[in-house]
């Protein structure tokens, strides 16, 4: 290490010592060290001749292992980033020539076989690349070359097995390309490739064979034969299902499938008479277990093919004998407490592994005959014949009534039930395994229980009529307290519980409830514990079923029992079970808040006193949604338990340190409780406003994992707090601004917030403290966030200038305070900008049409903005948009109204198109009476007309109905958005703050209540006052419009 200098990356040229002495430093034990080494490798790996470099030094057999094998990872990493021609700073031709000579022959000699290993994968993700194209013609043949020489006498020890780990690695890979050339390029080499390798495979096992029938155990080469089988058959299996497109249609695949019956048969009568010496009995295990992976494997992914294949429904037979063996251990374990010895325990697990891999087949046969649509991917003539026989055959041979039987009595008789190391787990870990079992059911294809109810589950649906009767007549014979056989009974509520949808007319649940589940929880056994856990799991799975049927106080009351501390029989599996299973109860839309109140107290209270007795955090997480369940279907009668459920809160939050999963679910829960305490949620915002502040404090950890849910918590507060809103809320609102400039997935519920603040206390938004920094941070939010998001934006602007109306009635003084701040933030110069874009758009055509982003519904939104203001005060809307514009207030309004008549055709809601008129129609008032209106407003005469005829006619749309006057108001008939939007101001109970806000802001606003024809008849009298009279207009600008339009406005009754 003396070798080693510390100088800056860029002053070591790269040479082959300098790269030896940053390897050195890179694989030593001092941090220093790997720091310097890491670095300059990281330096080089851009430059050209480095990994030439790396794989020779690779090569070098006499550099230390360690050095070797961080050449090789670096190599293999950097052909992940620079071996596409289009990667920046790609590998030279000149470099990947050298790499792909040397990789090949390195690799068959390679002695140490992790780095063998590695050496596989930098070849195999070389292939991926360049196979099947010309770049490396010579890299298949080559190995298959070697695979041929290796079989020959005299052949070099380590050429066999290193061949077949570089083939093994390179079938991996290609397998899993999506480019179909790839995947045929692939089955084009596989016939020879397997034709080869298989018949060196059939070569040694009948070797070894041989050694094993004449009891020559201790012979030399024998564990070398069974290693070299191993791989060969590791390498076949993946051959035969990645490799062939139609596995059953190549006679060379059909022997070998039926060589692996026999095979498997007979190496599973060796692997239980050898059991010495112990690595020749593991070897052989092994190589049953490859068996079974490629007739699982092959049954999933080929399911016609395994079906067509030879002896497909005697191997899956066979296997059966398998799973009845396994059977048989899993009784001898569940009825004594026996001590295992290694071998025996050896024993059991190739057995249960075996066993699996039986069940997983028979479910594979039974996806296949009854959902091949999901299993098949044909469409030639041939293919679909050949699906249809598959169907057929395992219908009709495989799954007959006797097999049927008899796979639902083993798995009900044997697999569901607990074995003696679930009792032993239970006693020694109970939470741990209560919390394994629940999650049990995601593995399923990786444990004999779980697999064995997803297969049960397969069966009692597609063979519903002749199992259904066969299980409820056990059933029977067991649902009784009388019966003491507590596991055959777990096992067989576990199947009435998993079969909920297939019984629910056979089974009359409730009696079920009534005269079995209530007097069985109330023994108190220390056995019967397991009843107790199995009787919250099954009514957990029938009320989703059968919600309105069950007996729900039945049910309470055996909750309220499993969740007493108190009795013995109760452990923490139970209580935690029942916990779970206790959402479910609660969740359904049947359930009712004052049914459930009598049992609320000792259950909800036990609950929250469990939660802070478990430890895992993934416990007290489920625990949690179960009571934030509880909140929401209780609604306000949760207000008794709300100051238990707050009290615990706070140090569940310590306790979690850094575990972020933990505090959003107590945030999650929050949002829910404040929700259903409505006003009542205020006695709470001094615990809750420093979580919403500590949880999006900007640039800390917290706001990466918390963000969402203090966001939804705070806007579940805003909308359940009664006006005035106290000054800790007020203070919160500058928090918003830093979401907004960050434009992430959040803002649109940050924008959420804003407008709730806006509805709650508009004095306060308007403060100069707040409404400047506001609508810079708009600004700034509208020119990043995506399109989908900006809507909401200029709604938020429009509603600032709306409440300018609910503080002092809408003086032009506030008019004038809100638009200069619109003015001085560049609020009013975005829209205008995006707005001026879209007018060159529809004023340009051709090839040369120019294209603008504000467009449709955007640019609806950001005329309305301007509507608001045009609206409110006229004179300060032309004062402002000439600002913004930075010209006169003719240059602005000739192409803005021009824009905004155009775009009128494409306003899709009817409110939208009245507050757009309403605007426009407002603009002529600019004067008063006591001047005519500019002409280039007037200009625009026959577009006004056109509007007006326009909304005129679709607001009248209804008002011959009689009943659809307002008797009150002989008017509103001719205008339906105010009588269809008027609604009472009064409070309901159960309402929101907040949506009696929203429901008197919605009513104030001039879209429903100025009556249309009156405000166009009003505004164009006076105009036509201010002109010089009727005549006189006539004659100077209605000339100008249309006959058709006239005509057609004045068919309105209106002048």
């Amino acid at each position: 290490m003396n070798d080693v200098v510390e100088v800056p990356g860029e002053a070591n040229p790269l040479t082959a010592q300098n790269l030896f002495n940053s390897l050195a430093a890179a694989a030593s034990s001092v941090q220093q060290q790997v720091q310097i080494g890491t670095q300059q490798l990281q330096h080089w790996e851009k430059q050209v001749g480095f990994y030439p470099l790396l794989q020779e030094a690779f090569l070098d057999h006499s550099l230390p292992i360690e050095i070797r094998y961080l050449s090789i990872i670096q190599l293999k990493n950097g052909i992940d980033r620079y071996w596409r021609k289009t990667a920046s700073n790609a590998i030279k031709k000149e470099d990947k020539e050298r790499i792909k000579n040397r990789a090949l022959e390195a690799g068959i000699v390679e002695p140490a076989p992790l780095l063998a290993l590695h050496n596989a994968l930098v070849i195999a993700k070389i292939l991926r690349y360049e196979f099947p194209s010309d770049e490396w013609p010579d890299a298949l043949p080559f190995l298959i070359s070697s695979l041929r020489s290796s079989a020959q006498p005299g052949a070099p020890p380590l050429q066999f097995p290193r061949t077949l780990v570089i083939l093994l690695q390179i079938i991996k890979e290609l397998s899993t390309a999506r480019m179909q050339r790839v995947r045929a390029s692939l089955q084009s080499v596989s016939p020879e490739i397997f034709q080869l390798l298989g018949g060196i495979y059939v070569e040694k096992v009948n070797a070894w064979s041989a050694l094993l029938e004449h009891n020559r155990l201790d012979d030399a080469s024998l564990p070398d034969l069974l290693e070299q089988t191993l791989m060969s058959l590791k390498v076949i299996r993946r051959l035969v299902v990645a490799g062939f497109e139609h596995p059953n249609r190549d006679k060379d695949v059909q022997g070998f499938w039926t060589l692996s019956h026999t095979q498997f048969a007979k190496f599973f009568g060796f692997s239980e008479t050898i059991t010495n010496p112990p690595r020749v009995s593991t070897l052989i295990k092994k190589h049953l277990l490859q068996f079974a992976k490629l007739h699982v494997e092959m049954a999933k992914v080929h399911p016609a093919a395994f079906a067509l294949l030879p002896d497909c429904v005697p191997l899956v037979k066979s296997y059966w004998t398998v799973v009845s063996r396994l059977g048989e251990a899993y009784d001898a374990e569940a009825s004594q407490n026996r001590r295992d010895t290694g071998g025996e325990e050896d024993e059991k697990n190739v057995i249960e592994i075996l066993g699996l891999k039986a069940l997983l087949l028979i479910r594979a046969c039974a996806k296949m005959a009854f959902n091949p649509a999901h299993s098949f991917k044909y469409q030639q003539p041939e293919d679909k014949e050949e699906k249809k026989n598959a169907v057929e055959l395992i219908k009709s041979q495989l799954f007959t009534q006797d097999l049927v039987i008899m796979v639902m009595e083993l798995i009900v008789s044997k697999f569901l039930r607990l074995r003696q190391t679930d009792f032993q787990e239970w006693e020694e870990e109970p939470e741990e395994w209560e919390r394994k079992e629940d999650t049990m059911s995601e593995a399923w294809e990786f444990s004999v229980r779980p697999c064995s109810e997803k297969l049960f589950l397969d069966l009692i649906i597609h063979f519903k009529a002749l199992l259904v009767p066969q299980l409820l007549n056990v059933f029977y014979n067991f649902a009784n307290p009388q019966n003491q056989d507590i596991l055959m009974k777990d096992s067989l509520y576990s199947a009435i519980g998993l079969a909920a949808a297939s019984l629910e007319q056979q089974l009359d649940f409730n009696a079920f409830i009534e005269k079995a589940l209530v007097p069985e929880v109330q023994i108190n056994e220390q056995g019967y514990k397991v009843l107790r856990r199995r009787a919250a799991i099954v009514i957990g799975q029938w009320m989703p079923i059968q919600p309105e049927k069950l007996n729900r106080p039945y049910i309470y009351q055996i909750f309220q029992h499993l969740f007493n501390k108190a009795d013995p029989v109760n452990d923490l599996p139970v209580r935690i079970t029942a916990g779970r299973q206790l959402k479910n109860v609660l969740d359904p839309f049947e359930f009712s808040p004052q049914e459930f109140l009598p049992y609320a107290t000792p259950i909800l209270q036990n609950l929250l006193t469990l939660i802070q007795e478990v430890e895992l955090s993934e416990t007290k997480m489920a625990l949690l949604e179960t009571v934030r369940t509880a909140v929401v279907k209780m609604e306000d009668h949760i207000l008794p338990f709300s100051d238990q459920i707050m009290s615990l809160l706070p140090p569940l939050w310590e306790q979690s340190g850094e575990e972020h999963l933990m505090k959003q679910a107590i945030l999650t829960l929050l949002s829910s409780l404040m929700n259903a305490l409505k006003s009542d949620s205020v006695n709470y915002h001094k615990d809750m406003l420093p979580l919403i502040q500590n949880s999006i404090e900007p640039g800390s950890e917290t706001i990466v994992y918390l963000l969402d849910e203090a966001l939804e918590l705070w806007a579940a507060i805003l909308s359940q707090t009664p006006a005035p809103a106290s000054t800790e809320i007020i203070s919160l609102f500058p928090r918003l601004l830093p979401i907004f400039e960050a434009a992430t997935d959040s803002a649109p519920l940050a924008l959420q917030i804003a407008e709730s603040y806006i509805l709650l206390c508009p004095r306060e938004v308007l403060h100069d403290e707040i409404r400047v920094p506001f609508l810079a941070s708009l600004e700034t939010l509208i020119s990043a966030v995506k399109r989908q998001r900006l809507g909401v934006i200029p709604h938020l602007a429009e509603m600032l200038i709306r409440a300018t109306e609910h503080i002092d009635g809408g003086s032009e003084n506030l008019y004038n305070v809100v638009a200069k701040s619109l003015l001085d933030s560049s609020f009013l110069h975005a829209i205008l900008e995006g707005l001026h874009s879209a007018y060159e758009v529809s004023q340009s055509t051709g090839p040369n049409r120019k294209t603008s982003d504000v467009y449709a519904n955007l640019e609806t939104d950001y005329f309305s903005v301007l509507a608001r203001l045009a609206l409110a005060n006229p004179r300060v809307f032309l004062s402002v948009i000439s600002a913004a514009t930075s010209a006169s207030e003719e240059q602005t309004l000739s192409w803005l109204l021009t824009e905004w008549f155009f775009h009128y055709d494409n306003i899709a809601l009817v409110t939208q198109k009245k507050l757009h008129v309403l605007a426009l129609t407002q603009l002529l008032a600019i004067n008063a009476t006591q001047a005519p209106p500019p002409p280039y407003l007037l200009n625009h005469l026959q577009s006004y007309l056109t509007v007006w005829t326009d909304i005129v006619t679709e607001l009248a749309e209804g008002s011959d109905d009689p009943s659809s006057l307002n008797i009150n108001d002989p008017h509103a008939g001719k205008d339906y958005l105010i009588y269809w939007n008027k609604a009472s101001d009064e409070t309901s109970k159960n309402e929101a703050p907040e949506t009696a806000r929203r429901r008197q802001w919605e009513n104030s606003d001039a879209v429903h209540s100025i009556n249309i024809r009156q405000f166009i008849q009003e505004r164009l009298q006076a105009v036509m006052h201010a002109c010089g009279g009727a005549q006189r207009f006539q004659e100077e600008w209605l000339v100008n419009v249309d006959r058709e339009v006239v005509s057609a406005f004045g068919a309105l009754g209106i002048f």
